[in-house]
């Protein structure tokens, strides 16, 4: 799972530079351990409906066999931080989700201790 975490902050990392607005999306890692990412062209959305369409897309994820775990990247505040929310579903429990305060400088992206770190929520999907 910390190797799924790193390369989704990796990823997270390079839409906050490199693409100037930050689009919330998904990505799954396959059983032979193969990450790939999921970006839906859904812009003029709004983020409740773009984050429901990438909660229905995990729901089809995790019927295939050939996925170990499908994820949902995002931004948002919390506790007065800019934060990358990471939400990592797999078939063997319901939700992990961390929450990374994070700052720009320049071309770096420097993240934070995880704010849900001892506070890991599993939820019915």
């Amino acid at each position: 799972m910390q190797k799924f975490l790193e390369a989704l902050k990796e990823r997270a990392s390079f839409f906050l530079i490199e693409m100037g607005q930050f689009k919330p999306f998904s990505a799954i890692v396959q059983v032979d351990g193969e990450i790939k990412d999921i970006i839906n062209d859904s812009q003029s959305y709004s983020l409740e409906i773009i984050y429901e369409l990438l909660l229905k897309n995990v729901q089809q994820d995790l019927k295939n066999n050939n996925i170990k775990a499908s994820a949902i990247v995002l931004t948002g505040k919390a506790d007065g931080y800019d934060v990358v929310v990471i939400e990592i579903f797999t078939n063997l429990q319901e939700k992990y989700q961390a929450v990374f305060p994070y700052a720009i400088n320049g071309e770096i992206v420097t993240f934070g201790t995880d704010l849900n770190k001892g506070y890991h929520t599993n939820t019915e999907r």
